[in-house]
């Protein structure tokens, strides 16, 4: 487990407050595996990233794990060694990836190996897009966006959603993810809603995942609430579901998608 700062606030009768530390032992770096493969073969979104964790009292800056070999293989006798391209990021280039196939991972590095194992979903198309209205407390509009799509029947599916925009990064909640199953709605109609702040004619990319349980997991533990790893890698209170064996942290997720791009209106 990873080192966790506790930071207590003590109101005196005085109205004071004071900030007690706790200090708590300092841990082992483990290995974080960040690994994607999609749908499409050759996409700069099948590539694994390696780090290191740090102790929470650290700057989060994550050392790169570089010089590994990094393997991925599938179900009918596929496999590829892929390039470090970048300190610790590793990229696949002829991986022959297809939806309904089972990936392996193997990660050799300092001696120690670590495995993974993701299962690619079908894809599920975007029915459409809508936009809804708000208004901020400057009383600017602002538009939030959904993603309507129909869930296939009589199969657990599980869905991420993603958002882009090239000429309105702010109006994106990156700290804002969004996963889903169809538990209680396998069969119909669903749809997932992306905090935003976007502005009338935006341009919008938006992806939806499909995921296999495992990744849906990982996310749904995932001690903050957006996509991003840093409080995982510096020693949050707890670490979220995962797939990588031996000790390692992360996950390994294969997954088909779907975008389109649209304007805001």
């Amino acid at each position: 487990m990873k080192t966790v700062k506790f930071m207590f606030y003590i109101m005196l009768l005085t109205s004071c407050e004071k900030v007690v530390y706790i200090d708590l032992n300092t841990s082992d770096s483990k290995i974080v595996v960040e690994a994607n493969i999609t749908n499409i073969t050759g996409n700069y979104l099948n590539q694994v990233k390696l780090t290191k964790t740090v102790n929470y009292y650290d700057a989060n800056i994550f050392p790169a794990v570089t010089g590994a070999s990094v393997i991925i293989s599938d179900d009918v006798g596929n496999s590829e060694k892929l390039s470090e391209q970048a300190p610790g990021v590793y990229f696949s280039h002829s991986l022959l990836t297809a939806s309904g196939r089972s990936y392996s991972l193997k990660i050799i590095s300092d001696g120690k190996e670590y495995d993974g194992f993701s299962t690619m979903p079908y894809r599920v198309p975007i029915d459409s897009i809508a936009f809804e209205q708000r208004i901020n407390r400057q009383g600017v509009i602002t538009y939030r966006v959904r993603c309507f799509f129909t869930d296939p029947p009589n199969v657990a599916n599980y869905y991420r959603m993603k958002l882009y925009s090239l000429n309105d990064i702010i109006g994106i909640d990156s700290n804002n993810i969004r996963v889903l199953s169809d538990r209680l709605t396998d069969g119909k109609q669903m749809s997932i809603s992306y905090r935003s702040s976007f502005l009338l004619n935006d341009s919008v990319n938006v992806i939806l995942e499909s995921i296999d349980k495992p990744t849906y997991e990982f996310y749904l533990t995932l001690p903050n609430a957006g996509g991003d790893l840093n409080p995982f890698l510096s020693s949050p209170p707890a670490n979220p579901v995962n797939n990588i064996s031996n000790g390692g942290l992360g996950y390994f997720a294969a997954y088909s998608y779907v975008d389109t791009f649209v304007v805001v209106h």
